[in-house]
């Protein structure tokens, strides 16, 4: 029996949730610290429309991590459950399909907002101040940056899926520290100011996503999450 059936087969209820909850909880802080971060160094710029921007980008930005989160956590349970089962086709169904149905819907999304971008962000509060700050974030984070802020973060999940719960930690953390030390560098030094932010968190990003796949590649004998396309399927129930 591998660690990972053994986290959902033989280990105490309260051990296996310990396991899996608090990497969890602190992933989703340091998501939250993106953009707290982001705001905080625009604030030091001392423009008001700059950090209203990042205001009314914000519900925009997060509906990424919503797409991540309902592929990426349904994955989840029906990989856990699986495990427990010792079904492992269905664990490879899931994991491929969480991946590669993310990505289809965020180019949808991305696409979408490539072409609707000024009045998507006119509904959500931007004005001839806001408009062009709004405009450089996003194209930056979401448009650009979209395919790799969702595959990294569905890879996470995937990875904690199979009990790898300081992998996943760590794969976020990376992410939120390199935003940090790259936010200034884009902003002040390359004087970028809204849009150095944005790229600053798309590289951050896509840094959590490369590592994520390293991750990957290096557990493939010993675990059942894929992405390969062949174990990708539209069927309603995988068995």
């Amino acid at each position: 029996m591998t660690k990972n059936h053994e986290l959902f087969t033989t280990m105490p209820v309260g051990k296996a949730v310990a396991k899996l909850a608090i990497p969890t909880v602190v992933s989703q802080i340091i998501v939250i610290l993106y953009s707290l971060a982001d705001t905080f160094f625009i604030g030091q710029i001392g423009d008001p429309n700059q950090i209203a921007a990042l205001s009314i980008t914000f519900p925009i930005y997060t509906l990424l991590t919503a797409v991540a989160n309902l592929f990426g956590i349904g994955a989840n349970s029906v990989i856990a459950g699986s495990l427990g089962q010792n079904d492992e086709s269905t664990a490879k169904k899931a994991s491929a399909f969480a991946f590669w149905a993310s990505l289809g819907v965020t180019l949808v999304l991305s696409v979408v907002l490539a072409l609707f971008t000024q009045p998507i962000l006119l509904f959500f509060g931007a004005d001839r101040l806001t408009l062009g700050f709004t405009r450089d974030y996003l194209f930056w984070v979401f448009v650009i940056g979209g395919l790799p802020t969702v595959a990294g973060l569905v890879l996470g999940h995937l990875v904690r899926s199979v009990g790898k719960t300081k992998e996943a930690g760590l794969g976020l953390t990376i992410g939120g520290v390199m935003n940090i030390i790259l936010d200034p560098i884009f902003i002040f030094i390359f004087h970028m100011d809204v849009a150095g932010a944005a790229v600053a968190t798309m590289l951050s990003n896509a840094i959590s996503m490369v590592y994520f796949f390293v991750v990957l590649y290096r557990i493939r004998k010993e675990t059942v999450l894929t992405i390969s396309p062949k174990h990708f399927s539209l069927e309603l129930k995988v068995s």
